[in-house]
């Protein structure tokens, strides 16, 4: 293994693209093999945005898993505000849904919802605790069929109320309990307290590759109230911390010490695309830089190889708006975890990501 490359990519970052500091760690197995820290300290809390999805989709299938939540169910059943959707056109003509929204199309972002944030419907919500907002998300129209068009949308935010009703347990207390203490992590949460807020790495937002990145205020929009979970883009983390679940992932759903988080089945339904048709086209318009890839259960998973990219079929993961990356690739047992903190960087979706996970597959080649 020979890290020269990927080590001299990651230090010229700042140089090159303008962002200030960055983490990134790689695991295979259990052992790191390689950590790099630029500008930047271990210890350094990060709002991971929608990487904030992984821990969702793990807590969803871990529902699944236990037979209480199953994909074919209506929302309905746990949010009855969803049995009467309305869907709009471009011109705003507004029509009834003719199919139901499943927890299927939630999952894999085939709702129809949108991520218009602020919407009234968010915006002027009284009630400002998860259940109390996706009950409002509702009143939202749609843009397509349930199940017919992938879109990205708060679909994992509604996701995580439908969990709040069928445990009984608020959302950011379930994954607390099923996921964040048994996996060892101490600095990942939703609300961060004061003492992790002394700890948030600076963030920036990006103003182009000669100006850079300029600093912004350090809150998460996302963050609709101190009492909303967001299940889409709610959570803060750090390097050492968020790596631990993507390493249990790629371990056969094992922690550290032996908590079963999920089983290996489990993890190949995650990682099975469910996106064809109609879907497909929805998908590649979003999605352009993951040709290769499909959309499991709340997570990119890759299909085939023909973008000439290093991964193996069946690697999969996610990302965050602030430039976040993990890769999970359980036929080699590897795992990683990038994270900065610019927000609104296209380039480092389309550019420094693939780069790093070619790197990373590179690294291993004699």
């Amino acid at each position: 293994m020979n890290f020269s490359k990927l080590s001299d990519y990651l230090e010229k970052l700042p140089e090159e693209w303008g962002i200030p500091q960055c983490a990134f760690v790689l695991r295979q197995g259990r052992e790191t093999i390689f950590e790099k820290l630029v500008n930047a300290d271990k210890d350094n809390v990060y709002w991971l945005y929608s990487a904030t999805k992984l821990f969702t989709a793990t807590m969803f299938c871990r529902l699944l898993e236990q037979g209480k939540l199953k994909l074919e169910d209506p929302v309905s059943d746990y949010l009855p505000e969803y049995a009467q959707l309305v869907i709009a056109d471009e011109a705003g003509n507004e029509r009834k849904a003719q199919k139901p929204l499943l927890l299927e199309h939630l999952i894999t972002m085939c709702g129809g919802l949108t991520y218009d944030i602020f919407h009234p419907c968010i915006t002027g919500a009284r009630d400002r605790t998860t259940r109390g907002i996706v009950r409002e998300i509702a009143g939202m129209p749609l843009v397509d069929e349930p199940g017919d068009t992938y879109y990205y949308s708060l679909c994992h935010d509604v996701l995580a109320a439908v969990m709040e009703v069928v445990t009984g347990v608020r959302y950011a207390e379930l994954v607390r309990r099923e996921i964040i203490e048994p996996l060892g992590m101490t600095g990942t949460c939703f609300h961060p307290d004061a003492a992790l807020k002394a700890r948030f790495a600076p963030q920036y937002e990006w103003q182009g590759q000669k100006k850079g990145a300029v600093p912004c205020p350090g809150d998460n929009k996302f963050e609709f109230s101190p009492d909303y979970d967001s299940g889409g883009a709610g959570m803060c983390s750090t390097l050492e911390d968020y790596i631990l679940l993507p390493e249990a992932l790629a371990n056969g759903g094992l922690g550290r010490d032996g908590y079963p988080l999920l089983k290996p089945e489990t993890i190949e339904a995650m990682r099975t695309d469910h996106i064809h048709g109609s879907r497909r086209t929805g998908f590649d318009f979003r999605w352009g830089r993951f040709r290769s890839y499909g959309y499991g259960l709340g997570v990119r998973t890759r299909i085939d190889q023909e973008d000439g990219g290093c991964s193996p079929v069946g690697e999969f993961g996610w990302d965050g708006a602030a430039g976040a990356y993990c890769i999970i690739d359980p036929k080699n047992k590897i795992s990683a975890f990038y994270v900065q903190h610019v927000l609104n960087m296209g380039p480092v979706f389309d550019e420094i990501h693939p780069k790093l996970r070619d790197l990373i597959y590179q690294s291993f080649e004699k």
